[in-house]
């Protein structure tokens, strides 16, 4: 039971994948449409998506660190 668990929370994890490159894009972009709009502070869309990259970051660092064993 609880491996089938674990086996759903790896492919969710899979599906779920944001790239740094791909969270830092997002970044920039939706920074961008707030400077359009006039916007001088960042909004929590900015504090998501920071949190997104410095998990994506760590997990990418983790994954080559130790060669994705942490994952098992």
């Amino acid at each position: 039971m609880a491996e089938d668990r674990v086996e759903e929370l790896k492919r969710i994890l899979q599906q779920n994948d944001v790239g740094v490159a791909n969270a830092h894009e997002a970044l920039e972009h939706h920074l961008n449409q707030l400077h359009r709009l006039g916007a001088t502070l960042e909004d929590n869309v900015c504090e998501v998506l920071r949190k997104v990259i410095a998990q994506a970051e760590a997990i990418e660092e983790l994954d080559r660190i130790t060669n994705w064993t942490w994952r098992k």
